[in-house]
C-alpha cells in the first residue's frame, strides 16, 4: 500500500477533479455549437432575404420544396420575413438536436430540428 507524506497536499488528484469538471462543462455549454450555428447562418440568410440560400442551408427535399419554403418564410409567408431572431436553447436527442429560436415578435419560440451529420434543417416534430 503507498502511502503519501502529511504534509505532502493531494494536487494531483484535485488537478484531475477540476479537469474532469471543466471538460464537461465545456462540453454541455458548447456540445450543440455546430448546429445552433446552422440555424443561425439559416436565419441570417432570411434576415438578409437571401431565400434561395436560407432553403439550401435547410436542406431541400421532395417533400418540403422551395415553393413550401416561400409560403412560411417569404414575404407574405406564414412567418414573414424575420427581421431579428434570437437563439433561446438547444438539446441534443437521437441523431438531431432540437433549437429553440425565438423569431420577431412571435409570441411562442419555434423548435428546429437540425441533423447531426448533415446539419440539415427542417421543422422539429416536439418542442423541448
Amino acid at each position: 500500500m503507498i502511502q503519501l507524506a502529511k504534509d505532502r497536499p493531494l494536487i494531483m488528484p484535485i488537478l484531475l477533479a477540476g479537469s474532469v469538471i471543466s471538460i464537461g462543462l465545456l462540453i454541455y455549454l458548447f456540445g450543440n455549437f455546430r448546429e445552433e450555428q446552422a440555424v443561425k447562418k439559416c436565419m441570417e440568410a432570411l434576415k438578409s432575404e437571401d431565400l434561395i440560400s436560407a432553403y439550401q442551408l435547410w436542406g431541400p427535399t421532395e417533400e418540403y420544396t422551395y415553393q413550401d419554403f416561400l409560403k412560411d418564410w417569404g414575404e407574405q409567408g406564414y412567418y414573414g420575413q424575420v427581421k431579428h431572431f434570437h437563439i433561446l436553447r438547444s438539446k441534443w436527442k437521437g441523431s438531431g438536436v432540437i433549437v429553440m429560436v425565438q423569431i420577431n415578435n412571435l409570441r411562442k419560440p419555434i423548435a428546429f430540428w437540425v441533423e447531426r451529420k448533415t446539419r440539415t434543417i427542417g421543422f422539429s416534430p416536439t418542442d423541448l
